[in-house]
């Protein structure tokens, strides 16, 4: 019953530190550990061996940087607003991540029907330097759409500073 199911976007954009490269960004995006450790509800995770071929939608395949490959992982993630009777509060999704020319897409399949396909890029900023540019489409039910983009819009900000201090240390490193 498509009535029942709704689509979102939501788009975050955080300026990146004066003297980050696009290589180096590039190069913490597919740091997998790094990005599923950013995620401010993670448990723990885990790769696994897709059950079925990873679905890579052909806009995402024809930017793909290299060869097309993508990494899948079981993820758990605690989550404290989930209504009572409605879902644990451990949260199963399963993450496939594929590099592409400009950072990454992230497909996540969740219980319940919740599907969301994120891309994180680094785009020149607008008077010079770098941006990242995190772009999100939810698919799921009218009843869990508040609760997902809630929950989103409450993780994106610490997500972009925990990249944002790797590439700042980074940085400092280099200095």
């Amino acid at each position: 019953m498509s009535f029942l199911k709704t689509t979102a976007t939501l788009h975050h954009v955080s300026p990146l530190p004066e003297k980050t490269t696009r290589d180096q960004t590039l190069v913490m995006l597919s740091d997998r550990p790094f990005l599923l450790q950013c995620g401010p509800s993670l448990h723990k995770f885990e790769p696994v061996a897709p059950s079925t071929p990873p679905e890579v939608p052909p806009s995402m395949r024809a930017q793909a940087r290299g060869p097309l490959k993508t990494d899948c992982f079981t993820v758990t993630d605690i989550v404290h607003a989930m209504p009572a009777g409605l879902w644990d509060t451990n949260v199963v999704s399963t993450y496939e991540i594929t590099d592409i020319t400009d950072g990454i897409f992230v497909r996540i399949k969740s219980p319940m029907a919740i599907a969301m396909d994120t891309t994180w890029e680094v785009k020149d900023r607008e008077g010079g330097g770098l941006e990242l540019v995190e772009h999100i489409e939810i698919r799921c039910s009218r009843l869990l759409m508040g609760l997902v983009k809630g929950e989103c819009e409450e993780g994106w900000g610490k997500i972009h500073a925990k990249m944002i201090a790797r590439l700042e240390e980074e940085i400092a490193a280099r200095a």
